[in-house]
């Protein structure tokens, strides 16, 4: 995939959800960390250096699975370049971008995808999902998605690792941004929070501020959170 290729579809992404930003990605490169698909690097956006950075194995993947993952951080980009207040603090930025912009990239991506297929009702057998080289259904990455979290929770339980701690964190985003497609979301994250044994009132607190989608509201529970665990 060109530089040239991404940047027409960020340019068709702009346009889709009115993003008022003359940016274009600058650069691609097939360097992401081990066991990432894509990534943007807060301190480069920070110094307005614009590089999309993927796996290597990218241009291997199905075309469906390309725009699953490009939707993912052209909200990332999006919610970055958008976002009204204006916190100069790297690490304040970095629980933004780990708590409401992988909520909303993830909600947003999964919505591309069901809305291709229902017009109603969410069936989770029948939502195919794509994934790099086959799909998946949509009860299948809720189930992938959870105990990629809670592997990351216990890691984090037993070490105090705050990397460990940041890669929960990032799951229970996407977990979230998920099941916030469906009706009765609240129970499907009671159950997931019963999975991970955890109390259930921070982390519905939690739920509902990502709903209303107000960051300044949302980026405490970084910290809220894992006080709590210890």
């Amino acid at each position: 995939m060109t530089l040239q290729e991404v940047n027409k579809r960020w340019i068709a992404y702009k346009k889709e959800y009115g993003i008022d930003s003359p940016v274009l990605i600058d650069e691609i490169r097939y360097d992401a960390a081990e066991g990432a698909e894509s990534s943007f690097d807060v301190t480069e956006l920070f110094t307005e250096t614009y590089i999309l950075h993927l796996s290597r194995q990218f241009h291997l993947y199905r075309s469906e699975y390309i725009d699953f993952i490009l939707c993912h951080e052209f909200t990332h980009l999006a919610d970055f370049l958008t976002h009204p207040y204006s916190y100069n603090v790297v690490s304040k930025v970095y629980h933004y971008m780990n708590s409401w912009s992988e909520f909303h990239a993830s909600r947003r991506c999964l919505g591309m995808v069901l809305n291709r297929c229902f017009s109603g009702n969410i069936d989770p057998e029948k939502a195919v999902i794509p994934q790099p080289f086959k799909d998946i259904s949509l009860r299948k990455l809720i189930n992938i998605t959870l105990g990629y979290a809670g592997a990351a929770l216990e890691e984090y339980r037993h070490t105090g690792s705050q990397g460990a701690y940041h890669i929960f964190f990032r799951y229970l985003m996407y977990l979230m941004g998920y099941i916030s497609h469906f009706a009765n979301a609240k129970d499907i994250l009671g159950y997931c929070l019963g999975y991970l044994k955890v109390k259930d009132a921070l982390f519905l607190s939690l739920y509902d501020a990502l709903l209303k989608g107000e960051p300044r509201e949302i980026i405490p529970f970084f910290d809220k959170i894992i006080t709590a665990l210890k």
